[in-house]
């Protein structure tokens, strides 16, 4: 799965579906997990969809955005042609769905079952590395649809071994390249096939040149996906960097070339070899080195100083009406996202707030009014609007609204950009057009009724200004030049000026110009690696950001005279006409699942149950283009002695919320043979049918499912005979019941914490079953608390985390059956085996199940640390270390019969343990814990587990 660029990434808590798996069918669960891609949590499956049919593609969308589906359409077969006019074209239809049901920029691919996309059609309004476009669809269509083109390429044994198994995960070659080569490409693709893009913008040329000229260069070795900065942006702006640098230097036609070759060599992982083979003039690491040169800072002709730095989101700058404070972003990535307001005369923190993502705020005199996403339902995030009063209360203002980038005036006047159907108006009187905007921005002085605003219109960024009261006569101040934007436009505190950003000269980076009626436009920052969001100071100086050492700055310059600088825009002009994409033919249906649900690939499995039988088969996983449906399933036989055994998994997403679930299976096992020769069976059924309601909000989640569940045993002997006589308690069995499970907490996640942090999180689970035939029954119950509290200074790359974990279990009935308490609990990897076990009642240091009763508890405390950030792969191996942590940990548990007296002690242990987060096929992450155990008695235990034990 490829996704464009944005950054949303800090504080988000996804909370997955969890119901209960048959044992076989989680063996296959890697099939399921492959399958799900983010746009499933970011398009609303349920409700009406309609589909427009193309020579290419099937178009999925809402009936109300028909309009924007009809020019998707036009766009996705134009760029299918200009791309096909260089790539290998992909094979099959193109699933291609249009979602307006997140208030981001953003867009998705994946090739495997079948070649599908999605694109969230909010256009990109401040978000730097996505402002220079000619139309956000035209883009994303053609950056999403090269990684179709780009991936779907096969040759030699992998065209082969498609042709046997179909399109199943690891069998396209190009999945194994790096993450810069598939992204770089996209992007080097989107610039070339339309008037904007990234690779010719000046944002990815500026992260470059801040990481080489503070000595952070990436190489091709480590321009992945690490959480060290740039963080996800690397692959963007490397890759983007050196495929401009390449196709300039050995021409177009290598690129390619370069997609040909790795999609047939043996070994997939290489990149220099293929790039060799055809013709890249140096060797890799000498041409690398030339793309990041070319994208040297520019030499400084301002002096500004540091207010905040090392931050990983732009913390953009607003001063208060009366100069006293400045309220910026702040973000570290070691915990929540936060505005903090200091004083504007010694810096001094006065306040700060929690916020969620896409912030932008501006002052109400001395109140804060701030836009953020929030979730407003299962499927949905929404901008809203919150007031910060300088008291300290947080109130909500608007729900479901859909507005972003607050400005208010002096008047009282609140500007904002209101969201739908993929589109942004101003929430103030303007004259109507197909236009993209920017902030719109009052002016502040009482008598002065102006209003400016950043204008995307026919494929170009303007400034514009229009009188409040003759909104129909809109003035072009400035227009931008070619591969450039205009933005951040803000008046200064006696409403004769405005300051904005747009590229100077027109190429290179960003800086802040001034326009004033009487000379115009004037540039007054010459900052090496640029300048954007300005906010006036009152000592005259401006508030600025920046790229800097290992993040964005914000700084404070005083402006250059305005003689020394006269900008070189383009004179205002009428831009000339969106060159629209020409119609296409289409045929417009109802939604229907089952072209891109239907199977499309098999895997051989198989299990091997001893004389119970040898067990050899078939799996398959499927979900439909909006992930409606979602389907695991396997078959197996054995030949001798004659059975059959499989499991099939079924979600159905269909209504929205609930949610369904659907699972049986049925799987064979040794139970003994007996002295005469008689071989035991046993086969164990397993059915359940839940509903699952989920509410959530950025960093909080509530869940609820029920289910009804069967479980059945069965046993055969062979050769036949009575069980009875050979098998004592080898009687058939039917156990029907259901369960309730309730889950609930709110945890702070960020990419530099060591763990979840600041929260907790508690599930609690009741389960009844009935043996069929006669009078047993069995109640259970479940709790499981888990509690992360951060504790201590800095340590690292992150703060240390206090972690505590509790969990109870009772069974009470006449059915009998034990909890386990012992054992490592991991994560579980694995496809036809399952590799490590999850367990409710672990205790490190102690063999699994090494205590049984009808009760059980356990207690674990572990403080986690943070050591070092690494970001680098294993020499050239596509192996990487991202990040390292220690642990130590005491373990506590029992388990006892109701009326006996708990020792919660019986069981303890202390330790420790190394945490690697680290990355398989370059960016694939992979955590991986290494420790050791010291049991009560006995000797310690050396130990190694997959993921976060809690």
């Amino acid at each position: 799965m490829r996704n464009a660029e944005f950054g949303m990434r800090n504080d988000i808590v996804t909370i997955g579906l969890q119901f209960r798996i048959p044992h076989l069918a989680f063996r296959i669960l890697f099939l399921a997990l492959v399958l799900a891609t983010p746009a499933a949590a970011q398009v609303d499956p349920s409700g009406s969809w309609r589909t427009l049919h193309t020579q290419h593609f099937r178009v999925h969308f809402r009936p109300a955005l028909r309009a924007r589906a009809i020019a998707a359409a036009n766009e996705a077969e134009r760029a299918y042609g200009l791309l096909s006019s260089e790539l290998h074209s992909p094979r099959g239809i193109i699933d291609l769905t249009l979602s307006d049901d997140v208030d981001t920029p953003n867009g998705f691919t994946t090739v495997y079952p079948s070649n599908r996309f999605t694109i969230l059609l909010v256009p990109p309004v401040t978000d730097p590395a996505l402002q220079t476009y000619d139309s956000w669809e035209r883009l994303v269509i053609v950056h999403e649809l090269t990684h179709v083109f780009h991936l779907d390429r096969s040759r030699g044994i992998w065209k082969t071994l498609q042709s046997v198994f179909g399109r199943a995960p690891g069998l396209f070659p190009n999945q194994y390249q790096p993450t810069w080569v598939t992204e770089g490409l996209a992007t080097y693709y989107e610039s070339r096939f339309t008037a904007g893009g990234r690779a010719d913008a000046s944002y990815h040329r500026e992260v470059v040149a801040a990481d080489a000229a503070y000595g952070h260069a990436r190489t091709p070795w480590d321009a992945l996906l690490f959480t060290r900065w740039p963080d996800g942006i690397a692959p963007y702006a490397y890759g983007s960097r050196f495929w401009e640098h390449l196709s300039e230097r050995a021409g177009d036609s290598v690129i390619p070339q370069f997609v040909e070759k790795t999609a047939g060599q043996l070994i997939p992982f290489r990149v220099g070899r293929p790039l060799r083979h055809v013709g890249l003039p140096n060797a890799l690491t000498t041409e690398w080195s030339s793309a990041v040169a070319e994208a040297a800072p520019q030499q400084s002709a301002t002096q500004s100083t540091l207010i905040a730095g090392r931050l990983r989101i732009q913390p953009v700058p607003r001063v208060s009406p009366d100069g006293k404070t400045l309220a910026y972003l702040y973000d570290d990535w070691r915990g929540a996202r936060r505005v903090r307001v200091i004083d504007t005369r010694t810096g001094a923190l006065l306040r700060s707030h929690r916020v969620n993502g896409q912030v932008s705020f501006d002052w109400a005199g001395d109140t804060l009014i701030v836009a953020q996403l929030e979730y407003s339902g299962r499927w949905t995030i929404r901008s809203d609007l919150w007031r910060w009063s300088p008291a300290g209360s947080w109130t909500r203002m608007t729900t479901d609204a859909r507005l972003m980038e607050p400005r208010t005036g002096t008047d009282g006047t609140l500007s904002a950009l209101k969201l739908a159907g993929g589109t942004d108006a101003p929430t103030i009187p303007v004259a109507p057009s197909n236009a993209t905007w920017g902030p719109v921005v009052p002016a502040p002085a009482s008598k002065n009724r102006w209003v400016v605003a950043a204008r995307h219109l026919n494929g170009g960024w303007q400034l514009v200004r229009w009188h409040a009261d003759a909104p129909q006569a809109i003035d072009v101040l400035a227009q931008a030049g070619a591969d450039g934007s205009i933005a951040d436009p803000v008046w200064t505190p006696d409403g004769t000026s405005i300051l904005f950003v747009t590229e100077a000269p027109p190429g290179g980076f960003p800086q802040v110009h001034r326009w004033r009626e009487s000379d115009g436009v004037t540039q007054v920052t010459a900052e090496a690696r640029g300048a954007r969001t300005p906010a006036p100071l009152p000592d005259g100086r401006i508030a600025f950001t920046t790229l800097g050492d290992d993040g964005w700055e914000l700084r404070a310059v005083a402006p250059t005279p305005a003689t020394h600088a006269e900008a070189a825009l383009p004179a205002p002009s009428a831009p000339p006409a969106f060159d629209s994409a020409p119609a296409v033919p289409v045929r417009e249906t109802g939604y229907s699942s089952w072209g891109s649900l239907r199977p499309h690939f098999w895997i051989p499995i198989g299990v091997n149950a001893g004389a119970a039988g040898r067990f050899f088969g078939a799996a398959t996983a499927g979900t439909d283009a909006l992930e409606r449906y979602t389907y695991v399933a396997s078959a197996m036989v054995s030949a001798s002695p004659a059975r059959a055994q499989g499991s099939f998994v079924f979600l159905d997403q269909a209504p929205g919320d609930p949610t369904f679930d659907f699972s049986i299976s049925n799987d064979w096992s040794l139970v003994g043979t007996d002295s005469t020769g008689h071989v035991v069976s046993s086969e164990h059924r397993e059915a359940a049918l839940g509903a699952t309601v989920l509410a959530h909000r950025w960093r909080s989640f509530v869940s609820v499912r029920l289910a009804g569940e069967y479980e059945g045993r069965r046993y055969v002997s062979d050769p036949d005979t009575n069980l009875n006589d050979i098998c004592k308690g080898c009687t058939n069995r039917d156990r029907v019941g259901g369960s309730a499970t309730l889950s609930f907490g709110s945890v702070v996640a960020a990419p530099l914490t060591v763990s979840l942090q600041d929260g907790a999180v508690l599930a609690l689970l009741y389960r009844r079953k009935e043996e069929q035939g006669t009078s047993r029954w069995l109640n259970e119950v479940r709790v499981r608390s888990n509690t992360y509290v951060r504790l201590g200074p800095p340590i690292g790359f992150g703060y240390p985390v206090l972690a505590i974990r509790g969990a109870f279990g009772a069974l009470d009935g006449t059915i009998p059956d034990l909890f386990s308490v012992g054992g490592i609990s991991s994560g579980v990897l694995g496809f036809s085996q399952q590799i490590g076990t999850l367990r409710t009642f672990p205790v490190r240091g102690y063999d699994p199940g090494a205590l049984h009763g009808r009760r059980a508890a356990t207690l674990t405390a572990e403080y986690r640390v943070p050591l070092t950030v690494i970001g680098r792969l294993l020499g050239h191996l596509p192996v990487g270390a991202d990040k390292l942590a220690f642990s130590v940990f005491g373990d506590l548990g029992d388990a006892w019969d109701a009326g006996d007296q708990p020792r919660l002690h019986r069981l303890r242990s202390f330790g420790a343990e190394l945490v690697g987060d680290l990355t398989v096929n370059y960016d694939l992450p992979l955590r991986v814990r290494v420790g050791v155990a010291q049991p009560a008695t006995g000797n310690a235990q050396m130990y190694a587990a997959f993921a976060a034990d809690f």
